[in-house]
C-alpha cells in the first residue's frame, strides 16, 4: 500500500510491475503537519485506489478496517489507481490555487484601497452552493510546506507531459511568488518611512512544526533581502531570536488561523519576543488588536476606519 502523493499513473507504470506476489491498494492520506494525529481521525475523506477501480474485495476490506478508527464518519472514494492519484495531487493544489485567488484579493485590497479583505473572503465563504467552504478562504500567508508547491510542480511536469497546451499551474506558483514579493515591499516601505529593521515573525513554514522546507516567511525575507534591505527571524524552533528593540514586524506566524477547524489547541495571540514601543506590526492575518507603544497594520485591509 502507498500513501504518498504521487502523479497520476505513477502505480500503474513504475510500482506495479515491481510487485509480483502481493496485490497493491494506493491510500493517500490527507494529513497536515502539526496536526496529524487529529487528521488521522477527522480526514475530510478517504481515498481508495485499486487496479480496476472495483469497490469491492480489497477496498471493502479497508473501508471496514478504517471505519472504527474514523471520529468524523468521512466519504469514501474509491476509483483506480489513476482516479485516486489525480484526487489527492489536484486536492493538494486546488488549495494553493485557493490561497492565490484570496491573497490576490489582499493585493487589490492594498493597490484600490477602501477595502477590508476579510469583508471579500467573509462572503465567499458563505457562498457554499457554487465555490466552497471556509477552509483556506483566510487571506494571509501564501501556501507553504514540502508539499503544495512540489505538487504544483509536479502537475506543471504533467501537463507539458501530456501536451495539454496550457500550464495553470506555473500561474499558481508565480502568482504565490509575486504575492511574497509585494509582501516583502511592503515592508522595504516601512523600513525605508521609519528607518527600522525587518523582522520576521516566525520562520517555520507553520506554528509548531519545526521545518523551514517550503516556508513562506524565507520566500518573503528572500525579496526583502533582494532589496538590499537585512532581514532578521524570530522563532523559538529554528533558534532565531529578536532582541533588537524596535523593528517592522510581520507577524507571519498565527496558530488560530493556521490550526482553524482542526483539534489543535492554539493559543490566540502567541509573540515570540517582547515588542518593543515603537515597533510597527504588519498583521496579514488581521487579528491583532492595539500593542501598546506600537503601530499595528492590518495587511489586506486598506478601509481608512478601519486601520
Amino acid at each position: 500500500m502507498l500513501i504518498s502523493t504521487v502523479l497520476p499513473g505513477t502505480v500503474r507504470a513504475h510500482l506495479k510491475p515491481c510487485i509480483t506476489n502481493a496485490r497493491f491498494i494506493y491510500n493517500p492520506y490527507l494529513i497536515a503537519m502539526g496536526s496529524v494525529k487529529w487528521d488521522m481521525v477527522n480526514p475530510e475523506c478517504l481515498i481508495i485506489g485499486t487496479e480496476d477501480g472495483s469497490t469491492t474485495g480489497d477496498a471493502t476490506l479497508l473501508t471496514n478496517f478504517y471505519k472504527p478508527l474514523m471520529e468524523n464518519n468521512p466519504r469514501v472514494n474509491i476509483g483506480t489507481w489513476d482516479e485516486a492519484e489525480a484526487i489527492k495531487v489536484f486536492y493538494n493544489t486546488f488549495i494553493s490555487a485557493k490561497i492565490g485567488l484570496v491573497n490576490m484579493i489582499q493585493d487589490v485590497a492594498e493597490k484600490n484601497g477602501n477595502i477590508n479583505v476579510d469583508i471579500v473572503t467573509d462572503a465567499l465563504k458563505a457562498a457554499t452552493q457554487r465555490i466552497t467552504g471556509p477552509r483556506y478562504l483566510t487571506a494571509g500567508m501564501g501556501d507553504a510546506g514540502a508539499c503544495h508547491p512540489r505538487d504544483n510542480i509536479a502537475l506543471q511536469f504533467l501537463a507539458e507531459r501530456l501536451d495539454l497546451g496550457y500550464d495553470l499551474f506555473h500561474a499558481i506558483m508565480h502568482s504565490r511568488d509575486q504575492q511574497a514579493k509585494n509582501m516583502a515591499l511592503k515592508l522595504v516601505s516601512l523600513s525605508k518611512d521609519y528607518n527600522l529593521p525587518v523582522v520576521i515573525h516566525g520562520r517555520t513554514y507553520k506554528p509548531y512544526v519545526e521545518y523551514t522546507i517550503g516556508s513562506y516567511s524565507e520566500l518573503v525575507g528572500h525579496f526583502v533581502a533582494a532589496e538590499g534591505v537585512d532581514v532578521a527571524y524570530a522563532d523559538p524552533l529554528t533558534g532565531d531570536a529578536w532582541t533588537g528593540g524596535q523593528a517592522v514586524i510581520l507577524m507571519a506566524h498565527n496558530p488560530a488561523i493556521t490550526y482553524f477547524g482542526t483539534g489543535v489547541k492554539v493559543s490566540p495571540e502567541e509573540f515570540y519576543f517582547n515588542i518593543d514601543p515603537g515597533s510597527i506590526v504588519l498583521d496579514p492575518w488581521r487579528t491583532i488588536g492595539d500593542i501598546l507603544g506600537s503601530t499595528v497594520i492590518h495587511y489586506g485591509n486598506t478601509r481608512i476606519k478601519d486601520n
